[in-house]
């Protein structure tokens, strides 16, 4: 499979790179003012840029019909118009995190809020110091999921920037005597960069045989 990667030399789009390459497909590499190893097609983009460059990822998917996987977070309302306009005429994906311990955290977070919905609800998260969006993505899910439950009126998120941590998000459910605290910890940016090409190969329905 071809895949082009936005954000290439970024901290994930290094380890996109990396898995993908390793998996066996073919990886063009793009990032600000520069890029690398052009493909005559793309099968699906990776996109982990910035939020800017939402517009130049979007016009690049509709020139070369390809699919998009995209982990970036903090976009404004235009820019999630251009995600929404492309999801209409290419197949899209857009996630604030591609780790399989989150998206079980967001399953269990939602069963706890419908078994628990009197108790009181805390959103903890850390990461490193040079996140830019605060709260992140993923809390900002967590906390819509939770709030769909009528009792949870208000969902808090407590947003932390410090040292290199690559992300902990703690999801504190309490009542009088009691609290259920569930937690996701990333050790490593590989989980959010391995799942991101894995729902790549999902999209374009061509998973390489090297596992």
């Amino acid at each position: 499979m071809n895949i082009a990667v936005f954000g290439a030399r970024g901290r994930i789009g290094r380890k996109v790179v990396e898995i993908a390459t390793g998996r066996g497909h073919n990886v063009w590499k793009i990032d600000r003012d520069w890029q690398e190893n052009a493909l005559g097609n793309v099968d699906t983009v990776i996109d982990f840029a910035t939020a800017d460059a939402t517009k130049e990822v979007c016009e690049f998917c509709k020139a070369h019909n390809s699919a998009l996987v995209s982990g970036v977070t903090g976009r404004n309302d235009e820019q999630l118009r251009q995600i929404d306009e492309l999801s209409a005429i290419l197949p899209t994906v857009c996630k604030a995190n591609f780790s399989l311990g989150v998206n079980m955290l967001y399953e269990l977070a939602e069963t706890a809020a419908k078994k628990l919905a009197d108790w009181d609800c805390e959103i903890v998260e850390i990461h490193h110091r040079n996140k830019t969006d605060s709260p992140s993505g993923t809390a900002k899910q967590l906390a819509g999921i939770i709030a769909k439950e009528h009792s949870f009126k208000k969902v808090t998120v407590h947003a932390l920037r410090a040292g290199s941590n690559h992300g902990n998000h703690t999801v504190i459910f309490a009542a009088n005597g009691e609290s259920l605290t569930l937690t996701h910890q990333a050790e490593s940016r590989d989980i959010f960069a391995r799942g991101a090409v894995l729902e790549a190969e999902r999209l374009a329905g061509g998973a390489s045989k090297n596992k």
